[in-house]
């Protein structure tokens, strides 16, 4: 779960713009836990100007112990601005009463109180803690009468104990004058920031016992047997109006304002200067440092009628923590063609998929083994397209009239991104500037760079060159390195930018753009864009790989048929095929690869036919995905009580099994679970039959790739129907349907 809360702060400081908060929740340290967790954190969020170590006061030398570890952790970070570092490492104490800043480190102390609500705004929302609908399929209706399709709902937050014990801390700080002995909270689930409160009490001398318990909200105000006894607090979980607290005040008058806290608090209708002073954290926008959450509708019928009951969505009612709601509502979708087979993607796949002489820039499961970094289910080997580039002519074109219009002449640095596709990249656009310029342009890897290396007294453009971006965590790197290079302009040149969606990509433009001179401080150019699935942790070929492994341990006789299997995906990892491109799908009863037919709507006239892969088909399908999964309308997005899965007659409409395998590997789990509904799982299962019938024919040639997608448990079904497809699997007499058969009779009996 981790010893440490880790977070980023932004800061409005000419000090440092940023800082890497380090909050350590008990009194000694683990430098080892805390190596491990940095590798993890870095891994997704990218190097601060600072490291804020935050830390208990009964900890002794903090700072000999830090530095006396400090190679350790800064093993952890990435090393380009390692020296600079080392000279931004600052310290925090707390006790029962506050925080205390060593030193007194003047940029610090002017921000603490926004180091510390960030802190506590992330934990919120990184966790879920705000809960939200369409409002098309369903809302929710709260105690108070309000209608609205989001809500706070703290106990989704409350997660990791360092993170449960930065927020117990923050609320024990609030409490610091009062001499309290009861923790009275609204709802069950925020007893373990009041039981983290008295866990620190403890730790700093308090020797008596604090009772916690909850008063069920609005019932438990509303009960007249309801007591509270002398010397007690009062936590609420999260407010949007401060309504509890008024009518907790109300109802029991004995109750004063300073022994009532919000954990959370988001102003929706009016802003509560009353409630204001006692919140833990404030949840509202911060427009200048780009966080918090935006303010949205509330209804209240019939004073204000509710427009979702209007349109017939369900209400969901909230009561505390819980929902009155037996089973989550399903709503099948469907590919629409017009809005996400979208122009971009096929003329995207069309410009980079294969090529007679030199096959496909678009792989599956691979990574740059000249970077650390994990593997992606899509690769598009960037090196390939610039050793090759006449054979990406529309590329080349709008690649030559980038680097004509964008490349300033006052360039003498270009830093490349430390893969080969960045360097190659790099190397072209200084072949084509450098004859026409009036310096001599250095060319530069980034895990070559260093303090001094550019004298920060030069006036001139920097140019910074990535191949393909997928969440642009080195190009901020690079960001935070140049910060005090005044005098040169920087450039950012990419060329695929393939981040997740859109929200993503404008908040990194914003960062790598913004500087000295305000938002549009630097250029960031993207010759190609498009968004992509970038999930990293798991790949389909992955997953595969160790259940066949484990298969393959549980068999009595080897497979011959795993094994190859094994073989094949294992393949793709080697420098000689640098991904899959074909064979990335299982193949028909025949052992005939699957292949695509003509009239495809996938793509945008039949050029592609006989000239396309395994592999180009799955980037598309993936794409089109993935697109899906932005829509709230009717997309793919899930929220905790509304599943969007894809229509089981989806597989019926796009018949090709290569387009089916692709479907069934590019989904998540949650996309094909058709285990909450009977009917939904039926029109599975029907589906399924038809296939073993016709195996041997054309619509059963994705037939392994459905029964691999069983055995692995992402594609479910209600769970008698999986007997009934058992049966019809062990009338077909190959050893290969065998094995599948009896992996989903075992993933059978352990779901049920």
């Amino acid at each position: 779960m981790g010893k440490f809360y880790i977070y980023n702060a932004v800061l409005d400081d000419k000090i440092s713009r940023d800082a890497t908060i380090i909050f350590n929740p008990n009194s000694e340290y683990s430098f080892d836990s805390l190596r491990r967790e940095l590798e993890m954190f870095f891994s997704t969020f990218h190097q601060t100007g600072a490291l804020i170590f935050i830390h208990c006061s009964t900890t002794p030398n903090i700072e000999t112990l830090v530095v006396g570890n400090l190679d350790s952790i800064l093993k952890s970070i990435p090393t380009v601005e390692e020296g600079f570092l080392r000279k931004n490492i600052f310290y925090i104490s707390y006790d029962q009463l506050g925080f205390k800043i060593a030193n007194g480190v003047l940029f610090i102390k002017r921000n603490l109180k926004e180091i510390i609500n960030q802190g506590l705004a992330n934990i919120f929302i990184k966790n879920g803690g705000l809960v939200e609908s369409s409002g098309i399929s369903h809302h929710f209706v709260f105690p108070s009468g309000k209608h609205s399709t989001k809500f706070l709902r703290a106990a989704n937050v409350l997660v990791k104990k360092s993170e449960i014990d930065f927020i117990g801390l923050t609320t024990l700080h609030l409490f610091k004058e009062s001499n309290f002995e009861n923790i009275y909270c609204d709802t069950l689930s925020i007893t373990v920031i009041g039981y983290s409160m008295a866990n620190f009490l403890k730790r700093f001398g308090m020797d008596k016992e604090i009772y916690v318990e909850s008063f069920k909200s609005y019932s438990g105000i509303y009960d007249n047997r309801q007591k509270f006894y002398d010397n007690s607090i009062f936590l609420i979980s999260a407010s949007t109006s401060g309504g509890l607290i008024n009518y907790l005040k109300e109802q029991h008058p004995e109750i004063n304002s300073n022994q009532i806290s919000t954990l959370f608090y988001l102003p929706l209708d009016k802003h509560s200067p009353a409630v204001f002073e006692r919140v833990v954290c404030n949840l509202g926008v911060n427009s200048k440092l780009n966080y918090g959450i935006k303010s949205y509708e509330t209804f209240k019928p019939p004073i204000r009628p509710c427009k979702y009951c209007n349109n017939y969505s369900t209400a969901i009612q909230i009561l505390g923590d819980s929902f009155s709601l037996d089973e989550p509502i399903i709503n099948l979708r469907n590919i629409n063609a017009k809005k996400y087979i979208t122009i971009d993607i096929k003329e995207f796949v069309d410009s980079f998929r294969f090529k007679a002489k030199i096959g496909t820039a678009l792989k599956v499961s691979y990574s740059d083994p000249s970077i650390k970094r994990k593997t992606y289910a899509t690769y598009i080997d960037y090196e390939k397209v610039i050793d090759n580039i006449n054979e990406y002519k529309t590329h080349k074109d709008k690649l030559d009239a980038y680097i004509k219009q964008y490349i300033p002449a006052a360039t003498k640095y270009i830093v490349y991104l430390n893969d080969l596709g960045s360097e190659k990249l790099a190397t072209y656009i200084h072949k084509k500037v450098q004859k026409d310029s009036r310096h001599n342009i250095l060319v530069i890897n980034q895990a070559d760079l260093s303090e001094g290396q550019i004298d920060k007294n030069q006036v001139g453009a920097i140019v910074i060159v990535g191949s393909c971006i997928t969440n642009g965590k080195n190009l901020l790197y690079l960001n935070r390195f140049f910060r005090n290079y005044e005098h040169f302009r920087l450039v950012y040149f990419v060329g695929i930018t393939r981040i997740s969606d859109s929200t993503r990509h404008s908040d990194l433009k914003g960062n790598i753009k913004y500087g000295l001179y305000g938002a549009n401080n630097a250029s960031f150019i993207e010759v190609e864009t498009l968004y992509c699935d970038n999930a990293n942790s798991e790949t389909p070929w992955e997953v595969e790989v160790e259940h066949l492994k484990a298969v393959q341990q549980s068999l009595n006789k080897p497979s011959k048929f795993i094994s190859e299997r094994i073989r094949t995906i294992n393949s793709f990892s080697s420098m000689e095929l640098k991904g899959g491109s074909n064979r990335i799908f299982y193949p028909n009863m025949d052992s005939q690869e699957l292949e695509i037919r003509k009239n495809s709507v996938f793509f945008n006239n039949n050029d592609y036919y006989g000239n396309i892969t395994q592999s180009d088909v799955y980037f598309t399908v993936s794409c089109v995905l993935n697109n899906m999964r932005s829509n709230m309308n009717d997309g793919l997005y899930q929220t905790n009580f509304v599943k969007n899965v894809l229509d089981p007659y989806l597989f019926n409409r796009f018949n090709d099994g290569i387009i089916q395998a692709a479907i069934l590997r590019s989904a998540k789990s949650e996309e094909l679970n058709y285990s909450f509904s009977v009917d939904h799982s039926n029109k599975m299962l029907m589906l399924l039959q038809t296939y073993i019938k016709h195996i041997e024919e054309y619509q059963g040639e994705a037939i392994f790739e459905f029964l691999h997608a069983l055995a692995i448990g992402k594609l479910r079904l209600w769970k008698d129907h999986y007997l009934i497809l058992i049966e019809d699997l062990n009338k077909i007499k190959d050893s290969r349907v065998r094995i599948f058969a009896k992996c989903i009779k075992q993933f059978h009996k352990l779901s049920i």
